[in-house]
């Protein structure tokens, strides 16, 4: 579901005899709690909540089962628009009814404790109402109540109270609308390798179907299934990367659709849901997201756009998950190292567009972190393991930030290197992140991702960050990777024809001797490419003779 409540539409949505449309101007999580579109924050007095795919709008509506009288409650929400003058909710009758001359009723009341607001909408009666389908239910509200919440309020919360004759149930609840219409919200931008799956021809593509089996009968046919979408603000997207959490002994197998499928790990980039099968129980994502059997499971991310004149950040997360400001912390945070970078540089590239996402977007392609040579850059800011571990988001996020923005300075200077010289851009993104604070050392050197220690030479290396990463770690270790240095990096002098990543022949070496010695404003740097142990001419001017330059 979006931003936009809207009438129901979708092919698995129930019947609805007259709930008409109505629409609401509300935050993506505002909108997805009224609609029922996940449990997080609805809690009951008596009975059993769940989501139900039968449902008047959205992908769920709320189940309610097992009670006669009943409370549920809703954590607050910050809801910045005013209340209508009345707000109404679907309301499912359910056929089974042993009471045949009493269906019980519902009331529904509202509270924002900032504003004094505390207030019975009232109750409506159950009885005489079409059984097996949805009803519109309309409570008016108080003058006073639309006067105190005109300008909305930071806690919001509802309380809906259900009181029904034993043995019937369950009932569904679904579209509580609280605040005016307004016009629709243009959908969040994507990272570059995902796109919006609601219509063709993504939405017609066909879905990746996915068993879990036990590893001593790894081809059976579960009978439970549940449709997975992914989804950003509600509206469903093309690809996830999505972690399992399986019971000992059980395996996945991909049955069909294009995806790839390891021992507990989904990821796809083209379909428009997963179709899932198990009989035993499991977990998605790393929020642990509960199927919901027999219908749709929403796996939903929510959204921060922000704005400046050298950065745009789109920042993604999980509901359940608390960020904090962490998507202000990061646009702020990319501000300062883009000036930075540009600053020591002395480069200055387009304005950026930056997507800090967690794994389960960022792990459809690859590690998520990349740079795209057009101000584009995207961030993969982990899980909430590994971000604990980094101790916070911007922790996880701005190293490789840093290392991305490098690389779009870095095009502006590319037409100077003919041949691979993707092993050079690799190091000088690290060596850049690192001289401005923030790379860690751990993650420049001196042991590369194989483990072999820089310190004992390049040669040997395969990686193409270690490659380029070792470069670099050399001039630290000889004390010249200093700003003037690296502004000399972005500045180079000549055109250079090499593979810096065959690091072992006399082009590569002296290559890098003239480059590195103009950068380091006529420093010595035979000796730094004897610690490499990357053969050369000997010195700068014979390096630069051998190269015709």
């Amino acid at each position: 579901m979006g931003v936009l409540l809207s009438a129901c539409s979708a092919e698995e949505a129930a019947s609805c005899d007259d709930c008409g449309e109505a629409a609401s101007a509300l935050s993506a999580g505002a909108a997805a709690a009224l609609g029922f579109e996940a449990l997080s924050g609805w809690t009951a007095s008596a009975g059993a909540l769940s989501l139900s795919a039968t449902r008047s709008e959205g992908e769920s509506a709320l189940s309610v089962a097992n009670a006669t009288y009943t409370v549920i409650q809703r954590a607050p929400l910050a809801i910045d628009e005013p209340i209508k003058g009345a707000v109404s909710l679907d309301v499912r009758v359910p056929a089974q009814q042993p009471n045949p001359w009493w269906a019980g009723e519902i009331s529904l009341a509202v509270q924002a404790p900032s504003k004094g607001v505390s207030q019975s909408l009232g109750t409506r009666s159950l009885t005489g109402l079409a059984q097996g389908t949805f009803h519109r239910l309309s409570f008016s509200v108080p003058s006073a109540v639309q006067q105190a919440l005109s300008a909305g309020a930071p806690d919001w919360s509802f309380t809906i109270t259900l009181n029904v004759p034993s043995g019937s149930g369950p009932h569904l609840l679904d579209r509580l609308d609280v605040v005016d219409a307004a016009p629709p919200v243009a959908a969040a931008p994507l990272p570059p390798w995902l796109e919006y799956c609601d219509a063709a021809p993504c939405a017609a593509a066909a879905p990746v179907v996915v068993h879990v089996c036990p590893e001593s009968n790894p081809l059976c046919t579960p009978t439970r299934q549940t449709t997975v979408v992914p989804n950003v603000n509600g509206k469903p997207i093309s690809g996830v990367y999505l972690p399992m959490t399986l019971p000992a002994g059980a395996v996945l197998r991909h049955v069909s659709g294009s995806a790839s499928v390891s021992y507990n790990t989904i990821s796809y980039s083209y379909a428009p849901s997963l179709v899932l099968r198990s009989d035993l129980d499991v977990l998605l994502s790393y929020y642990d997201v509960a199927p919901v059997w027999s219908g749709t499971t929403p796996v939903t991310f929510e959204s921060t756009q922000l704005t400046s004149a050298t950065v745009d950040s789109v920042f993604y997360r999980h509901p359940s998950y608390g960020t904090g400001t962490a998507a202000a912390d990061l646009h702020a945070q990319g501000q300062d190292a883009v000036a930075i970078e540009r600053a020591m540089t002395g480069v200055t590239s387009e304005k950026l567009n930056a997507f800090f996402m967690p794994s389960e977007l960022g792990g459809v392609q690859g590690e998520g972190n990349w740079s795209f040579g057009n101000g584009t850059v995207t961030i993969n800011y982990g899980n909430p393991p590994f971000i604990a571990y980094k101790g916070g988001i911007p922790n996880a996020a701005m190293p490789r930030f840093a290392h991305e923005n490098a690389h779009e300075l870095y095009n502006e200077i590319r037409s100077s290197f003919l041949g691979d010289d993707s092993c050079l851009n690799e190091g000088i993104a690290d060596a850049l992140a690192y001289l401005t604070g923030y790379l860690p050392v751990e993650d420049f050197g001196p042991i590369g991702l194989t483990g072999i220690d820089f310190d004992t030479g390049c040669t040997e290396l395969t990686r193409t960050h270690d490659i380029g990463n070792c470069y670099f770690w050399h001039v630290k270790n000889a004390g010249l990777l200093t700003e003037s240095f690296m502004h000399g990096i972005f500045h180079p002098q000549h055109q250079y024809g090499f593979n810096s990543c065959t690091q072992n022949v006399a082009q590569t070496g002296n290559s890098i001797l003239v480059y590195f010695t103009e950068a380091a404003g006529g420093a010595d740097m035979a000796p730094v490419l004897d610690a490499m142990e990357i053969p050369h001419a000997g010195s700068y001017a014979a390096a630069k003779l051998a190269l015709g330059l």
